[in-house]
């Protein structure tokens, strides 16, 4: 019992103690002191949650089949940790500049990022909900920190109501698939003559998931929420909650296959670098979800690239493109049309390479933007040619989000458009390869504009020490994913046997 602690819990506990020294620390240190010390103190901890989730990685475990560890989830968790420092980076750099009197967004950050690692280790439904909730009302929080802006107000208030409902919305699917099965489990089984209120119930629970990675129709809270929150938070909620949200929708998914693959796996936990073969999908209700999961995926594809294009400030087009990838990884969820094995290393590998690049773009852009977070484009034009080492940072980053090598984004592209192939798939593959050319040409729009005109009409501070750090690791990373994709991928493994009662 006591490694199952330490392998789920010991990373999450140590970022929640870190939130609370944040918090301790505040009342006692000047505005101006806030915005140096605590940020550090936070990076601190953050730095150790990694060591320690490097220490416990090891077998899959899991803990009363309400959490579970295993490789997979442990390279997702060390992704949210890296978002969080990138994110106390990018706050540091914004809030000092604005002379921002709290020190509690810090402390907010590192408990949203709790939530989304709970979330990311979640075999069952209440275990998910704890960290849903934990990193949600977290995210809520931050983003109304412009308190005197009217934008910031109304996103926060719609994103916080639309929130509350699809949480509602999430626990009545729970309440549903209990009362189908006698489980909470994601692998649990329906009791005769109830398949029907089990799949209502899996369907309301997936409806509220798609909504808070923000796919299409349940997009709408996105670009209120992306715009009203300062440039870092923009980022660094566009990465987790992407992390979290797919991490339990691609869970649920495996867990589905593995028991229409094999009935004795109903009540284990599965680990997410599994693969399973299913030879009747449509006994199995697999089906009907792929076909509302692919639908989601083209409608995101679709709204959210065209949505782009004609955007003009930064955080709406933030805002749209998160709705695209929303919708390649929803592409990861297609069945094939023969039997062959089913796995999500290709979900795991493009979320790990979007969260990353999204964090750090929206990092090193605070630094061109101006007081209250001016962000619209025309503003940025030339910013790179008067600061060249940002603007290369920020090109490579962008590059990955738009799919274009030699970078990590790029990879996990590739690999969906070729697993869709492989699956049968060559029309979905097609039409995905398209939206990338499109959400290349908003992309590369934003880039140039760096890169050209007389120079930025924002002054430009730079990156502080920090924030450089965090970007430049991301650079790196986003780099070296492309050059070793196999420490990520190509890991199968085997199911664990559940303690749950």
């Amino acid at each position: 019992m006591l490694s199952e602690l330490m392998a789920i819990l010991a990373p999450v506990t140590v970022l929640a103690l870190g939130a609370l020294v944040c918090l301790g620390a505040e009342p006692f240190l000047k505005d101006a002191r806030k915005h140096v010390v605590l940020p550090w103190v936070g990076t601190v901890f953050a730095v150790l949650a990694a060591l320690v989730q490097f220490g416990v990685a090891g077998d899959a475990v899991d803990l009363h089949g309400l959490y579970a560890a295993d490789g997979m989830r442990s390279w997702l968790s060390l992704t949210v940790i890296l978002c969080a420092v990138i994110g106390l980076s990018g706050l540091q750099q914004s809030l000092s500049r604005d002379a921002y009197p709290g020190g509690e967004p810090y402390a907010l950050t590192l408990l949203a990022a709790c939530g989304v690692m709970l979330m990311v280790a979640a075999s069952d439904y209440l275990g998910l909900f704890v960290g849903l909730e934990l990193a949600s009302i977290s995210i809520y929080s931050a983003v109304g920190l412009r308190r005197h802006r009217l934008e910031s107000g109304e996103a926060l208030l719609k994103y916080f109501v639309m929130g509350a409902v699809f949480s509602a919305v999430f626990m009545y699917g729970v309440a549903l698939s209990y009362g189908a099965s006698g489980s909470t489990a994601y692998s649990a089984v329906a009791l005769e003559g109830r398949d029907a209120l089990q799949y209502l119930g899996q369907t309301l629970i997936v409806v509220a998931l798609l909504f808070k990675v923000g796919a299409v129709p349940f997009h709408f809270w996105a670009p209120d929420a992306y715009t009203g929150a300062p440039v870092p938070v923009t980022g660094f909620m566009a990465a987790v909650v992407k992390i979290g949200g797919f991490t339990a929708l691609g869970a649920i998914w495996l867990s589905r296959l593995a028991v229409a693959s094999d009935g004795g796996l109903a009540g284990s936990v599965i680990p997410l670098g599994a693969h399973y073969t299913v030879e009747e999908m449509a006994s199995s209700g697999l089906e009907r979800g792929h076909h509302i999961l692919i639908a989601a995926a083209i409608l995101s594809l679709l709204v959210g690239n065209f949505s782009a294009l004609g955007q003009s400030t930064l955080r709406r087009l933030i805002a749209f493109s998160s709705i695209s990838h929303a919708g390649y990884m929803l592409l990861a969820f297609a069945l094939p049309g023969t039997v062959q094995p089913v796995a999500m290393t290709s979900l795991w590998f493009y979320l790990m390479a979007y969260a990353v690049a999204s964090a750090a773009t929206m990092t090193a852009a605070t630094a061109l933007c101006g007081r209250d977070d001016d962000d619209r484009l025309i503003d940025l034009h030339g910013a790179a040619r008067r600061h060249p080492m940002l603007g290369v940072a920020l090109s490579i980053l962008v590059a990955s989000m738009a799919g274009l090598p030699p970078t990590a984004g790029f990879l996990g592209k590739y690999l969906i458009f070729s697993e869709l192939v492989a699956k049968g798939h060559v029309i979905l593959a097609v039409l995905g390869m398209l939206m990338a050319v499109v959400g290349a040409v908003y992309y590369m729009r934003f880039v140039i504009g760096l890169w050209s005109g007389d120079g930025n009409r924002v002054p430009v501070r730079g990156l502080g020490g920090l924030a450089w750090a965090s970007v430049a690791v991301a650079v790196v990373v986003t780099v070296a994913l492309l050059a070793m994709p196999g420490v990520i991928i190509d890991m199968p493994a085997a199911p664990i046997a559940s303690t749950a009662p």
